[in-house]
């Protein structure tokens, strides 16, 4: 922590202040990928939907400008992916995930940024037709979060991204006995969420 601080120009003696709070929210799946074909089936993405988050906060600030930030977060992600066999259908996948971000942040008055990892700790998945189709998104346990927020008094709210630090991952879909790797250039998720320290 001393080294932290000296590199950051920070005086040791500076007061320091440990804050814990909530924050809940919603999110939104961009997730893209290729058309391919598994079968007799043909995949291609569907609409962006929207899910939701909830977590604990705890945040430290080092200075009037420096903090950082750890939390526990679990968020549903939602998915839609067209199949198209004989006739075209839409499944929807549900990913549930608990994650640990950990995040530094610069502040600017009550403005806000912060980036940092984000660490999958476990998921679970759901899909709306698993004999069609399901996927293994959790194949990256470690990914990357960012973005900026406004406090207000004992309130913040955040706006943040969050995805894979290269542009492109890959996951297992499943249909029927099929099993294939598949390329994903993108799967991010943005999110915005409402919060207060106790």
């Amino acid at each position: 922590m001393l080294i932290f601080l000296l590199v950051l120009n920070i005086p040791e003696a500076s007061a320091r202040r440990v804050r814990i709070g909530i924050r809940g929210g919603i999110n939104l799946s961009d997730y893209r990928f290729d058309r391919l074909q598994i079968g007799d089936t043909w995949f291609v993405p569907g609409n962006a939907r929207t899910g939701y988050e909830a977590g604990a906060v705890l945040r430290i600030d080092l200075s009037r400008r420096v903090h950082l930030q750890s939390e526990l977060d679990y968020a549903i992600v939602n998915y839609d992916v067209l199949a198209i066999n004989t006739a075209r259908r839409v499944v929807s996948l549900r990913n549930g995930r608990l994650e640990i971000p950990v995040q530094a942040g610069l502040q600017f008055g009550p403005l806000r940024f912060f980036g940092g990892p984000l660490f999958r700790v476990s998921h679970t998945g759901r899909s709306s037709a698993a004999e069609v189709l399901r996927i293994g998104f959790n194949d990256r346990n470690v990914g990357i979060t960012g973005g900026m927020g406004l406090n207000i008094g004992r309130f913040f709210i955040d706006f943040r991204v969050s995805g894979y630090p290269r542009s492109r991952v890959w996951q297992t879909f499943f249909s029927g006995a099929s099993v294939r790797r598949v390329r994903v250039p993108h799967d991010i998720v943005y999110g915005g969420s409402v919060g207060f320290f106790f």
